[in-house]
């Protein structure tokens, strides 16, 4: 038997948790959920597993792979569009030979797999829906279910007037091949109401397994926290033990003093001096906790730092974000002094940033110098052409402003702003000209703006702009660090704000995603889509060499992995080259204009 998980769902309702991570990676004790699923399958020989993704999925194709390490084979279906649990089982049908385990990658339960399929095939049921009682009463599909375990009925809204028990589904299922024909192709249709019902209406009676056992499904971060608690305060009367510190991690002795319950440390962490533990606590990998801190009944994930004297009680941190579970709210924070990522110290990164900075420094002075007579002779025409100040200071983004907010959570960014210095190549009075500009964008209406034969430009403008003459003083701006000589381009502000919020095309290409990628990057000079020819690249081509050019920069081995040839920026030969491929671009003039 082979084994289906359903890794794709936004997790909508954990949200904005899930913004920053697939709901299958939360960690349940400090690992992801989707590994005890995976562990849990294998327990009982199913190790064949299909995983279906959308939503960040190289957190979970990076973390797990093909499943060699974890003793399985674990292969992917990247959906580009949600239709449904039924649907996406249909989409890989020829991956099975008969029956399937189906499992919810956000259920946590411990259930018996060889009695469920026993059961499964006594009944010879088509579909077999685990069940357990649905005790909050929440508003979700519930079953009639008679003495054998038929199926009878199906609602979606409690009935408190029925005889029968108010059953809801765990996300566990076992599932016949055959009946996936029935399933309509390219539609919206979920397991557990639209083939339950189609089965109903066609008088074949599927069957639910009654589950009597706690389990978990994480739907939404009280779900998370009280999981990880519980599962905490389990482990730990077992193993009749209070605190579980990892061996590379660090408590002062200051702190041990306060603690009563439950507490859980990870890899690589730290705890300060004169913190206290009010209650459980699950502090996971590569946490620094800094001193007078007051921790109670929360969840502290990876890479996060929490500030002195700040008090965090019946929350989940993960970086900057923090979930109060008692009010409700999120809100993401940007004062690193109260929460913050905490970036891992990585002795060889530091070397070669400090390394990069030294050629960047070094290669921009000597420039200057060399170039000072050109930059003296561009000045005279400049002045002598038109009105008007030598220099330009053109107002570009780092990383765009950034406002999200719902109900229950909220988010601001602030603008991350440098000003470009070059050399001006336009006329100082430029309303005339407005209103036909849009005619002349090469990138039709896309983010992006640049005009061929923009009327606002000078004759001398004319001649830098097709050299490139007119950016030499961003030698300036990489002297004093603005930016290197390696990196992404910086945008003026309006075409930052809309690479973020546009769709290219009929929705093929949805670059507001990609967008978030690019703005991890550091700003330089040459580059993937400098190098490549610049304005000649459409605006799709333009964003993905600009992700891929962020990726190189970003030291995360997560998406690293994935850089096949871009990863050559990374290494000292790999930037010079970037910076000798550039130059050789704008010597042949390849889309300067």
């Amino acid at each position: 038997m082979k084994g289906f998980i359903l890794g794709a769902g936004r997790g909508k309702r954990i949200q904005p948790l899930s913004n920053e991570l697939p709901a299958p990676m939360l960690p349940i004790l400090n690992r992801p959920l989707l590994l005890y699923i995976i562990e849990h399958l294998k327990k009982f020989d199913i190790r064949n597993i299909k995983i279906n993704l959308h939503h960040l999925p190289e957190y979970i194709d990076s973390y797990f792979e093909s499943g060699e390490s974890f003793g399985v084979e674990i292969s992917y279906s990247l959906e580009k569009n949600l239709l449904g649990t039924a649907a996406a089982l249909k989409r890989v049908e020829s991956f099975f030979d008969d029956t399937i385990l189906v499992h919810a990658g956000n259920c946590l339960a411990d259930i018996d797999l060889t009695e469920l399929l026993y059961f499964h095939k006594i009944k010879k049921s088509p579909i077999t829906l685990v069940l357990a009682e649905n005790s909050i009463k929440e508003l979700t599909a519930e079953y009639n279910v008679n003495s054998s375990g038929q199926i009878i009925k199906s609602n979606f809204r409690i009935s408190k007037n029925d005889s029968f028990y108010s059953t809801i589904p765990i996300g566990i299922y076992m599932v016949e091949k055959e009946i996936l024909k029935l399933v309509p192709n390219q539609t919206q249709f979920n397991l557990e109401t639209d083939l339950i019902n189609l089965l109903l209406r066609e008088k074949i009676n599927p069957y639910a397994y009654y589950f009597k056992k706690d389990y978990y499904r994480i739907q939404n971060p009280s779900d998370l926290l009280n999981a990880n608690i519980k599962l905490l305060d389990e482990i730990s009367l077992d193993q009749n033990m209070l605190i579980h510190l990892h061996d590379s991690s660090s408590i002062h002795k200051s702190a041990v003093t306060s603690i009563k319950n439950p507490i859980l440390i990870g890899d690589n962490s730290h705890i300060g001096k004169n913190v206290e533990f009010l209650g459980q606590a699950i502090i996971g990998n590569n946490v620094r906790i800094d001193d007078a801190a007051v921790i109670s009944d929360s969840l502290i994930l990876d890479d996060t730092y929490v500030g002195k004297n700040i008090e965090i009680k019946n929350s989940i941190i993960y970086k900057n974000l923090h979930l109060s579970i008692t009010h409700g709210y999120s809100l993401y924070l940007n004062d690193e002094f109260i929460i913050s990522e905490q970036k891992k110290f990585s002795p060889l990164s530091t070397v070669k940033k400090i390394f990069f900075r030294i050629i960047d420094f070094t290669l921009s002075l000597l420039a200057l110098i060399l170039l000072s007579p050109v930059f003296l002779i561009i000045s005279i025409l400049i002045k002598i052409d038109s009105s008007g100040s030598i220099f330009y200071h053109s107002r570009r983004i780092r990383k765009p402003q950034i406002i999200q907010k719902t109900e229950k959570w909220y988010k601001y960014q602030p603008e991350s702003i440098v000003e470009y210095l070059k050399f001006r190549t336009m006329i100082v009075d430029q309303n005339q000209y407005k209103s036909s500009l849009n005619d002349l964008n090469i990138y039709n209406g896309g983010p992006f703006f640049k005009a061929k034969d923009d009327p606002r430009i000078t004759r001398i403008g004319k001649f830098l702009r097709a050299t490139s003459l007119d950016e030499l003083p961003l030698l300036i701006n990489v002297l004093k660090g603005d930016l290197s000589f390696v990196g992404i381009w910086g945008l003026p502000q309006k075409e930052a704000n809309g690479l973020q919020s546009t769709q290219i095309a009929d929705g093929d290409f949805e670059i507001s995603e990609t967008a978030k990628i690019r703005f991890r990057g550091n700003l330089g000079l040459a580059g993937y889509w400098q190098s490549r020819g610049r304005s000649e690249l459409s605006a799709e081509e333009r964003i993905v060499h600009d992700a891929i050019q962020s990726l190189s920069d970003i030291d995360d081995k997560i998406l690293s992995k994935h850089l096949s040839e871009y990863k050559k920026s990374r290494s000292v030969k790999g930037y010079i080259s970037l910076i000798l491929d550039t130059v050789k671009s704008v010597l042949k003039k390849k889309g300067s204009y």
